[in-house]
């Protein structure tokens, strides 16, 4: 059996992290797609929009719990595709707990253009009741793109940027997976 990987797909909201994650875990023989979405939704008091400055202590927890989660299930002989919005700013608290495993790691940043990044999100937010406090702070806010700004210009890490713009979710999984195929993308 291979070593399991952790792939982390991140963009800003809007990217199709979470599209192209579930496709590309379901290329590994053992794989689980961590959505790190779901940890924001499990916050019933005190949750504060994760694009606000205010909740960087809640957005360090948070990621913090998602990097343990992935390391235990790497461990357990999982491959683990990480869905979430792990900017170069935070990553460190993710690849902390992997490198303490000795956990390979793989870093793709989806970046579509501002405008396909918008629709996505508008889309989305319509359909989303089970994230309902993330859906109810987009409809509120405009954080979209502040994040996507965030994402723009990654200096070191621009390496790792894939321009999905004109892909689908499976021509961006395909993308992805042959970018971790010919390990470009490992940190």
């Amino acid at each position: 059996m291979e070593r399991p990987v952790v792939l982390i797909i991140t963009g800003p909201p809007g990217a199709g992290k979470t599209a192209a994650a579930g496709l590309v875990a379901q290329r590994f023989d053992r794989a689980v797609c961590l959505e790190s979405d779901w940890f924001w939704t499990t916050i019933v008091k005190g949750f504060v929009p994760p694009w606000r400055p205010e909740a960087d202590p809640q957005n360090r927890a948070v990621l913090t719990a998602v990097a343990e989660a992935a390391a235990a299930l790497a461990t357990g002989g999982y491959h683990v595709v990480i869905d979430g919005i792990v900017g170069p700013w935070y990553l460190g608290l993710v690849t902390g707990p992997l490198a303490r495993h000795d956990i390979a790691t793989h870093y793709v940043v989806l970046r579509p253009d501002l405008e396909v990044t918008r629709g996505r999100v508008g889309a989305r937010v319509a359909r989303e009741a089970r994230k309902s406090l993330l859906a109810s702070a987009f409809r509120n806010e405009d954080p979209v793109a502040r994040m996507w700004g965030e994402f723009s210009d990654l200096g070191e890490f621009e390496r790792h940027v894939i321009d999905n713009t004109d892909l689908d979710a499976p021509a961006t999984a395909a993308l992805v997976w042959a970018r971790y195929c010919e390990d470009t993308h490992r940190l």
